[in-house]
Formats: structure tokens, C-alpha cells, sequence
């Protein structure tokens, strides 16, 4: 297997099951949402801020984090192609 700094957002996506995904939105939500930070640019930071920090991370942490950043970013595409959006999860 390729380290996880290697994967795609897509393989990354790919390894989570259906549940994980909407968990992880749901808790990227909880996380941005309350506060109004659930926006396309603030999604967009907080992923580059999980992806640089991954790299200082063992191979599993880096794994959770690029999932989170993967996550961020597919949350952040819905939010910009949808100007209203539907809550995910």
C-alpha cells in the first residue's frame, strides 16, 4: 500500500465505509457549522492546515487526517457548486 500522503482524496474517500462518511460529515459540520464557519474557504484552510499536519503524524494519524481534509474539501465542492445546500448526514 502507498503511504497515505500518496492517496488520492478519492482512494481516501474509498477506504471508509458509508457510515464513516456521514460520520465524519456530521462531525465536520458540528465542528465548522455552529460557529458559521461551514463555508467553501474556511472548509478549503482547515484541509490544508489537516494535510500539512498529517505529515508530522505515524502513518495511521496521517490516515485519519487525510480523511478529514478529503472530506473537508469534498464538503467544501458541494458547498460552492450548491449556494444553498442540503446538511450531508
Amino acid at each position: 500500500m502507498n503511504t497515505p500522503e500518496d492517496l488520492s482524496d478519492e482512494e481516501l474517500l474509498e477506504m471508509l465505509t458509508p457510515r464513516q462518511l456521514a460520520e465524519l460529515d456530521r462531525a465536520i459540520a458540528e465542528m465548522m457549522g455552529p460557529e458559521g464557519l461551514d463555508k467553501v474557504i474556511s472548509l478549503q484552510v482547515m484541509a490544508q492546515l489537516y494535510t500539512v499536519r498529517a505529515a508530522e503524524r505515524d502513518e495511521t494519524s496521517a490516515l485519519a487526517m487525510l480523511q478529514m481534509a478529503a472530506a473537508m474539501r469534498r464538503r467544501a465542492e458541494i458547498l460552492a457548486a450548491d449556494p444553498k445546500p442540503k446538511p450531508l448526514g
